[in-house]
């Protein structure tokens, strides 16, 4: 009929267990050929990644340039080329003496320039190198380029402006913000503008080594194939002034890269939001224009721009992208086949740049909606669950008429509490009720002391069994009692003197269509010594509090905690007792009895004190076999997952017991990195904004818990540290418990060192005074 006797063995493995042992090898033998996939693709691509698109017939080394440039004084270097002042393009020029004249050469080829003029040598001297400029723009000419977009807010704005005058242009783009706004990349090209390199994020290249620079450089080279099978080799340094960058400009053209600079500046980075922009004066002559379309406010640009535009019109300009002027090869090219090495280049930074935010984000109001809805909705239904206790009438037998209740206390090793718990047993108001000890092979003195206990109190009886385990001696202890109620405790757990009774009295009163199985009692912490207890006291007040009271008044308690609950022994037997598949027996009889059709409710009048592990290392070893019992009950149980059968448990409770698992699984590990990443770059923002959200969160829950159980107010001074310890434990037991369930292996019982720390009140506050007089009804 049963499975409770102590003596039938197991028939059934723990949930997970891998009786072949091979499951661990194959899956970390899997794992290791994808991480070498993953080695070998990189290997094969990185190179092919990170090599220059243009390659030079000479001094390809990528520190050559630091070493041409430091044979001068790189703060007076030549310049040659500088006659009108509008000359918008610039290079280095090597210069080699032959038969009396100077001929200006590309230092990456054998090239020749041009010979340099008498002035242009004067100036040269001895020197090896010298700065060129040349380009002249056609006159009544205006060429308009827009650094360091795109921009989310301005940029789409100065397309619509560009649109509606017909005006092309030609952005010079930083990296970062192509792969972060793709489309605004796609739809500058789409419409006609040409684009041009900026570097991946603007950078300094005197303050970064060689390898740093050029990936700048091929970088955005290589987003923007992927991106938009656009290929650009014009280039231009970030701040400008490239006679005085003369390390980013000669990398650059090492690259194969043109560089552009400008004639016309507006300065408007320099203008705040509100401040007007004048436009720039006109001489008649050609210019290329600097403004920005990113890297601040650009409200004021704007503005500016919807005068400037017409005025320049009027006085006869035509505005051209840098086209006309451009060497042949130097056209951007609108239909280049972009390459695996652009395509990974594109998603890695994609990963790197936008990823984050998006996760965050996700993560950020997911966070927010979850945890504002199921607050709103678990404090309420607490609070409408206490109420209705509270208001509750008991309809109660006489105290001689009320069923007789046994007690069992499984007991391994609790020499040093257990004296403790039976004297607070004995101290118990309850009219009727036996106490059944069963020694689970203790090894120290515990059999001793329950016998020498019993000779003092014929309430106790005591058993002895082999060691098997605490499922095993509950269900002996089950199997040798009298009462038609059980209530089941921890051999550190101290029973205030009403517990009994208050778990006792809802068996003896009917409640809705369904019996109720068992009472989950008001577990506390009763060693609160340091930081570590405290912040457990606060746990469980308020899990007990609000989760467990929202749970009861949906019928959804998924949770009678064994270290103080009451049972109804026929629901027990029905339920064949207390399961050894899982290591969190008490969960796995809970979610059995609700299939049967049982009840389960809170008492949060039936209160027991316990003994919390005092320091983390205990504490995190308590909630990784807390944890995995509750994962292996899931598993157990999975059925009921999603069924409306079982209401509320079934669609909300266990699914939500599912996620909070999965969801640390999959996304804690990005989180973490996403925050990285994040704090990195100094955006600190929305991580703070999250955690105050949660802790106001968490404040509000322990407020109530508090008031609902007339609890020390103290505890909210742990609510700030809360997550400090909570976040490392929620991913301890999260991945401990998943590499668990993939290894299969069996998991031992942990059971933490016992210290006779805990305590009972002095004075147990609202105490119910036990019945005297017949009220009406029947003994259950």
């Amino acid at each position: 009929m049963t499975n409770l006797s102590p003596h039938l063995p197991a028939v059934q493995p723990p949930v997970f267990f891998d009786a072949s042992g091979t499951r661990w090898p194959r899956l970390l033998n899997v794992l290791l050929a994808a991480g070498l996939t993953i080695v070998l693709v990189l290997g094969a691509v990185l190179p092919a990644a990170t090599a220059p698109l243009q390659q030079g017939s000479m001094n390809q080394s990528p520190d050559y340039p630091r070493r041409l440039l430091a044979q001068q004084d790189v703060t007076d270097i030549p310049r040659v080329g500088y006659e009108q002042g509008n000359e918008i393009f610039h290079r280095i020029d090597l210069v080699e003496r032959r038969d009396g004249i100077d001929l200006l050469k590309d230092p990456f080829s054998n090239q020749v320039w041009r010979e340099a003029t008498a002035e242009e040598a004067a100036a040269i001297g001895d020197k090896p190198y010298a700065v060129e400029a040349y380009g002249l723009p056609p006159d009544h000419t205006l060429m308009l380029t827009f650094d360091d977009g795109p921009d989310p807010r301005f940029t789409p704005q100065i397309l619509d402006l560009l649109s509606r005058e017909g005006v092309p242009a030609t952005f010079f783009a930083v990296g970062e913000n192509v792969v972060e706004n793709p489309d605004i990349f796609r739809r500058m090209v789409r419409e006609g503008h040409m684009v041009g390199n900026h570097t991946m994020s603007h950078i300094d290249f005197w303050a970064h080594d060689d390898a740093y620079n050029r990936q700048e450089i091929i970088g955005e080279d290589r987003v923007m194939r992927a991106a938009d099978n656009y290929a650009s080799r014009l280039f231009r340094i970030p701040t400008g002034n490239p006679e005085n960058n003369t390390l980013a400009l000669l990398q650059a053209q090492q690259l194969g890269y043109l560089h552009v600079n400008m004639d016309l500046d507006t300065r408007d980075w320099e203008y705040s939001p509100g401040t007007p922009i004048p436009p720039p004066d006109l001489d008649g002559l050609g210019h290329v224009m600097l403004v920005h379309d990113g890297g601040g406010d650009r409200t004021a640009t704007i503005q500016m721009l919807k005068k400037f535009i017409p005025e320049a019109k009027a006085q006869g300009y035509r505005f051209t992208t840098l086209e006309p002027m451009l060497p042949a090869g130097f056209v951007p090219q609108r239909s280049v086949t972009a390459g695996i090495q652009d395509d990974l280049t594109l998603g890695a930074l994609t990963a790197y740049l936008v990823t984050p935010n998006v996760v965050m984000n996700w993560l950020f109001w997911f966070g927010v909606g979850s945890l504002t809805i199921l607050t709103f909705l678990f404090v309420v239904l607490a609070l409408v669950n206490n109420a209705r206790q509270k208001r509750r009438k008991w309809n109660l037998p006489h105290a001689k008429d009320w069923p007789f209740v046994s007690v069992i206390l499984p007991v391994f090793n609790e020499e040093p509490v257990v004296t403790k718990t039976l004297d607070a047993l004995r101290a118990s108001d309850y009219p009727r009720f036996e106490v059944v000890a069963v020694n689970d092979g203790s090894t120290d003195g515990t059999l001793a002391v329950l016998n020498d206990y019993a000779h003092s109190w014929p309430q106790l009886r005591v058993y002895s069994q082999p060691n098997s385990g605490k499922p095993a001696a509950s269900n002996y202890g089950i199997s040798e009692s009298h009462g038609q109620i059980i209530v089941t405790l921890d051999g550190d757990t101290l029973f205030e003197p009403q517990t009994i009774r208050m778990l006792a009295r809802h068996f003896m009163v009917p409640r809705g269509e369904k019996e109720v199985g068992a009472v989950a009692g008001h577990v506390k912490v009763g060693n609160r010594r340091n930081l570590v207890a405290c912040w457990q006291s606060l746990e469980y007040l308020s899990g007990i509090c609000v989760t467990r009271m929202a749970e009861g008044l949906m019928g959804a308690i998924s949770i009678v905690p064994g270290a103080c609950a009451g049972w109804r022994k026929e629901a027990l037997v029905k339920a064949g007792g207390y399961p050894a598949t899982t290591l969190a027996e008490d969960a796995d009889l809970t979610l059995s009895l609700q299939q049967l059709g049982y009840s389960i409710v809170q008492e949060n009048e039936a209160v027991a004190w316990t003994e919390a592990p005092l320091t983390l290392r205990g504490l995190f070893k308590q909630r990784l076999r807390w944890t995995y019992g509750n994962i292996q009950t899931l598993y157990k149980h999975r059925s009921m997952l999603f069924n409306p059968k079982f209401g509320a448990l079934g669609m909300l409770t266990m699914p939500y017991a599912l996620i909070s698992v999965l969801v640390p699984l999959v996304f804690m590990p990005l989180a973490v990195g996403v925050a990285v990443l994040s704090l990195s770059r100094g955006e600190w923002q929305a991580i703070a904004l999250f955690a105050a959200f949660v802790t106001t969160t968490h404040m509000v829950i322990s407020v109530v818990a508090v008031l609902m159980v007339h609890e020390s107010p103290l505890h909210l001074l742990i609510v700030p540290f809360y997550r400090i310890i909570y976040e490392p434990l929620r991913a301890y037991v999260v991945f401990g418990s998943a590499i668990r369930a993939l290894r299969g292996s069996a998991v031992g019982w942990y059971k933490p060192q016992r210290t006779n720390s805990a305590t009972l009140p002095s004075s147990p506050a609202d105490r119910l005074p036990l019945p005297q007089t017949s009220a009406g009804g029947s003994p259950g």
